[in-house]
């Protein structure tokens, strides 16, 4: 059996012997956990920077996608304002123009009613039907609703609308041209032309036109006139929409 002295000769001389060994497996345990802890931050460090070029970068999109929506917003605004404030111009313009078509039918009307007083006195009065010139009773109502004709015609109140109505009818035929000229931007081509017809036939005398034709065509023109400009402003500002 060995002695104490004995054993401790022999771990004296293991532990001179192992020494190098244990610290060379301690120095590659700690290089281990170093390099794992070393590729962890880089590994970590490398997500960070990630994270924030790419939140940098959504910044900057959120800012441009921002600056867009407020520059498509107020391109918006403005051409809404723009088609409001031409909406309201033609608006007014066509307001303006069958205010004056309405100036311009009054006196049309009411010539056409003068010539059919005209003529029911001189030509379609019952004096003047086959033999009824010869009855008494007739010819006296005629010379009675002439004789009251006449008067009327003569009537200062009568002649005072009558120049009243030419007054406005004339001052309507040219204001409506300057109106349209002042306003074409704002109006459809179609506006112009349809006033050209009508003044042109509102003027026109024809030889081989009787007055009974001239004043039935005068007054269809201008009711004609009257419905296209109405249908024109009303898709101008898209009231059937």
């Amino acid at each position: 059996m060995l002695s104490i002295e004995e054993f401790e000769r022999i771990g004296a001389a293991f532990n001179a012997t192992n020494q190098p060994v244990i610290l060379d497996y301690i120095a590659v345990v700690a290089l281990s956990w170093m390099g794992a802890f070393l590729a962890a931050y880089l590994v970590q460090k490398a997500k960070n920077r990630a994270n924030s070029e790419d939140f940098d970068r959504l910044k900057s999109e959120l800012k441009e996608n921002t600056r867009l929506v407020k520059e498509i917003e107020s391109n918006f605004s403005e051409n809404f304002w723009i088609r409001q404030q031409v909406w309201l111009k033609k608006q007014e313009s066509y307001e303006v123009i069958l205010g004056l078509l309405h100036d311009i039918e009054k006196y049309v009307y009411h010539q056409v009613t003068d010539f059919e007083e005209w003529q029911y006195i001189n030509n379609r009065h019952p004096y003047f039907g086959f033999y009824a010139h010869e009855d008494v009773g007739n010819k006296k109502a005629w010379e009675r609703d002439k004789q009251e004709y006449e008067e009327k015609k003569s009537n200062p109140e009568t002649v005072a609308e009558s120049e009243a109505l030419k007054t406005r009818y004339d001052r309507a035929l040219s204001e409506i041209f300057d109106h349209i000229d002042l306003k074409a931007i704002y109006l459809d081509d179609r506006v112009e032309a349809e006033m050209e017809k009508l003044k042109q036939s509102l003027s026109r005398t024809d030889a081989e036109e009787d007055w009974e034709d001239h004043f039935d065509r005068i007054s269809l023109d201008t009711m004609r006139t009257i419905d296209e400009v109405r249908k024109i402003s009303r898709a101008e500002l898209k009231l059937d929409a």
